[in-house]
């Protein structure tokens, strides 16, 4: 009996308790997180970000490096501003301005570096078709260099110059260590301890 009287009298304390913590906590999130238009977007906002998105478009077309994705991002962002979905209006209009400007960035940086680029993925292959023949004159060129080279003369075709240049350089070496093995094998016999079967 003891036992029942206990636990009647804790819950009310309990129950009090709970209570109390939950009104603390709408207060605490009440007075934490002030109300204000802040957490709106309001339609010039969202047309702004549309208008932005439009000139970057322009700017990536001028340079034929604009997509039909961002276009039609920036069309959907403005079907959404009848319905007043301001803030996801704003949202597709940014990716859209963001995308674009990549685009252009990239397009117009890319000419002058992939020159560069081009005419030193060039040297490498010459370089290493150039070890790869000095390597073949001592009879120490290995299985994989020509391949290695046909590989990265195919990928600078493409423009993927990074890789063109690892295989390259990679080619380059195996002709370099090909030409090494074979002028270090030069002479070079089986030990009087090895017999040949014949």
């Amino acid at each position: 009996m003891v036992r029942g009287r206990a636990n009647r009298m804790n819950t009310p304390r309990i129950r009090t308790t709970r209570a109390i913590s939950s009104g603390a906590l709408i207060v605490a999130l009440l007075v934490g997180l002030p109300v204000s238009n802040a957490w709106a977007t309001h339609r010039a906002d969202a047309e702004r970000a549309i208008e932005e998105a439009k000139a970057a478009h322009a700017k990536a077309q001028a340079v034929d490096a604009a997509s039909a994705e961002t276009a039609a991002m920036i069309e959907s962002a403005e079907k959404l501003i009848p319905s007043r979905q301001y803030t996801k209006a704003l949202e597709i209009a940014t990716k859209a301005r963001i995308r674009d400007s990549f685009a252009h960035t990239q397009a117009t940086s890319s000419d002058s570096e992939n020159d560069s680029s081009a005419k030193q993925v060039e040297q490498a292959i010459a370089a290493a078709e150039q070890a790869r023949k000095k390597a073949d004159e001592v009879g120490g060129e290995w299985r994989d260099t020509a391949a290695l080279i046909a590989q990265a003369q195919g990928l600078a075709k493409s423009g993927q110059y990074e890789d063109a240049m690892a295989l390259a350089k990679q080619a380059e070496h195996q002709g370099e260590l090909g030409y090494e093995q074979a002028i270090g094998e030069r002479g070079a016999d089986f030990p009087p301890y090895v017999t040949r079967k014949q």
